[in-house]
């Protein structure tokens, strides 16, 4: 028996189930992962964004402040006067303006670039640099208005936060603008640990660099600052993201490169997430496997006793069939006994006469030589046709005649002769089509037991008829023989017609048949023939018709 399920193999199938899972724990790692960094881009960004930002509110308050003093009337009397009185109510020593203002100098030059006035903060570093003021001019002489980074260029200084500035030069005209420009104001702030600090509740840390990148991954622009080019680099020894932003000034000059740390928060917290995704899954995976073994195992033991009662079955069912064909053999046996009978009672009476007519004739001497011959001779003949009836018909029940080659005319007329030992009063009419000499594989003798049966049963359905004709009709093409049995009798019933081919089904009295001929001519023809057989009712009764595959 077939089994009607997959059988796994456990080992192989484990194997196969943990490279699937390895395959789908790195497919979504990737996959994940890939989600988590593009996430983390774009928080970077946005913190850059921030940082840039913070820096352009320095320069947007300290330019809000210097254009108020470059247009305001005092500033642009006082660059054309040198009014001593502006300097004392805004900038003399003691006052906290720039403090207060939250700027580190002011710078006042006339249109020739001379120094008008300056002031700083109280600051060493201020005092100790002379030069800032020079290099300022200098350096923006040309320039007429603008809102920058400055980057003083100053020999062996190490700390190199202490070069860049938040830088502002706005030219000086009266609050109407309808005077003409006289000078020019500039207004500076180091950028110093405020920046930083407030820098630092964004990154985790801030640091000022000289590095620049000729290939950057990503260019942003603010209202202040232009062209910020950003190199983001994975830094394995702190476990975090590394940001080199890129600082130029209004001139495209490069100023300075702000290097910031943040930790790959998102990329550990999302490692976290994907570790207990692929956990769960390969959990279910593994349960999926667990249930599917344990359900092929209870399928293997339902399947064991399912084939045990299968095969059970199906030995009964040989036996009862081997029963049938025995009771078949034997209900044709007793058939055929009388119709040995039958063949035989007359010439036993015409043996009996020719030994009446010897006693007769050696009762009166007139038993001479050649009447004893004559009678011996006739005596002969009649034993010899009474033993080759016996020879057909226990050829007709050799059980060693399986499986032979042999054409149709071979098996012909010894069926009409067994037919017509056991009738002679049913018309029967031969339709021989046939032109070839192709064989057929098979029983001969069982051949001649279904035909025997067919013909049998078709004299049965005319027994009430004043007429019994039964037509045997030889048929064939290229690759079948066909043989037709048809009779002129009632038909069968349409209720009936198609369980006639089933054991111990029969539309006989019990005393004329046990129902398993057309059983077995049907169990013949599929098994021992490779053929088939068909019952079917025409205008005028009942046809069988037999198909056997030539060999």
């Amino acid at each position: 028996m077939k089994e009607k399920y997959i059988k796994l193999n456990p080992f192989i199938t484990m194997i196969v189930s943990v490279f699937i899972v390895l395959v789908l724990v790195i497919i979504s790692y990737k996959f994940f992962i890939k989600s988590f960094e593009d996430l983390e881009s774009q928080q970077n960004r946005k913190n850059i964004s921030s940082i840039l930002d913070i820096m352009n509110k320095k320069l947007s308050y300290i330019d809000a402040i210097i254009n108020d003093y470059s247009k305001w009337d005092d500033t642009y009397n006082f660059i054309n006067n040198k009014n001593d009185e502006y300097i004392y109510e805004n900038f003399r020593e003691g006052t906290n303006t720039l403090e207060d203002l939250k700027i580190d100098f002011l710078i006042f030059t006339n249109l020739k670039n001379e120094i008008i006035f300056t002031s700083t903060i109280n600051n060493k570093y201020y005092k100790d640099n002379k030069h800032l003021v020079d290099n300022i001019l200098d350096e923006y002489l040309q320039s007429k208005e603008f809102v920058t980074i400055y980057k003083e260029n100053i020999k062996d200084n190490k700390d190199l936060s202490n070069n860049k500035f938040y830088l502002v030069k706005r030219a000086i005209s009266n609050s109407d603008n309808s005077a003409k420009i006289n000078g020019y104001i500039y207004a500076g702030k180091l950028i110093s640990d405020s920046t930083f600090n407030s820098i630092k509740n964004i990154f985790n840390d801030v640091k000022i660099n000289e590095d620049t990148y000729l290939n950057n991954d990503f260019t942003l622009h603010t209202q202040y600052l232009k062209n910020v080019k950003v190199k983001v680099a994975v830094n394995d020894s702190c476990s975090c993201l590394e940001n080199t932003i890129q600082i130029y000034d209004h001139e495209n000059n490069y100023s300075m490169s702000l290097i910031t740390q943040n930790k790959r928060v998102l990329i550990q917290e999302g490692k976290s997430t994907i570790f207990y995704y692929n956990l769960i899954i390969s959990i279910f995976v593994f349960i999926v496997l667990f249930l599917i073994f344990r359900n092929q195992r209870l399928l293997q033991t339902y399947n064991k006793e399912l084939e045990s009662k299968v095969n059970e079955a199906i030995s009964t069912l040989r036996e009862k069939d081997k029963l049938l064909f025995q009771q078949s053999k034997l209900a044709s046996m007793g058939e055929m006994l009388g119709n040995i009978a039958h063949q035989w009672r007359q010439p036993l009476n015409v043996l009996s006469l020719l030994i009446q007519k010897v006693e007769i004739k050696y009762q009166t001497n007139s038993l001479d030589e050649k009447t004893l011959s004559e009678i011996v001779d006739k005596s002969k003949l009649l034993t010899n046709n009474m033993s080759e009836t016996i020879e057909d018909f226990m050829n007709f029940f050799n059980p060693k005649q399986n499986d032979e080659l042999f054409i149709i005319d071979d098996i012909l007329e010894k069926t009409l002769n067994l037919f017509y030992a056991r009738n002679n009063i049913c018309k029967l009419n031969i339709f021989n089509n046939l032109t070839s000499k192709n064989k057929l594989k098979g029983s001969k003798n069982a051949l001649i037991q279904v035909i025997l049966n067919l013909l049998s049963n078709a004299f049965d359905s005319m027994k009430d008829k004043k007429e019994c004709k039964i037509d045997l009709i030889l048929k064939e093409d290229d690759k079948n023989l066909y043989i037709l049995v048809k009779d002129y009798g009632l038909g069968i019933e349409k209720e009936i017609i198609e369980r006639i081919f089933e054991p111990y089904f029969t539309t006989k009295f019990k005393s004329q048949g046990i129902g398993i001929g057309l059983y077995m001519s049907k169990m013949v023809i599929e098994e021992n023939m490779k053929g088939s057989i068909i019952a079917q009712n025409d205008n005028d009764g009942a046809t069988f018709k037999i198909t056997i595959p030539y060999n």
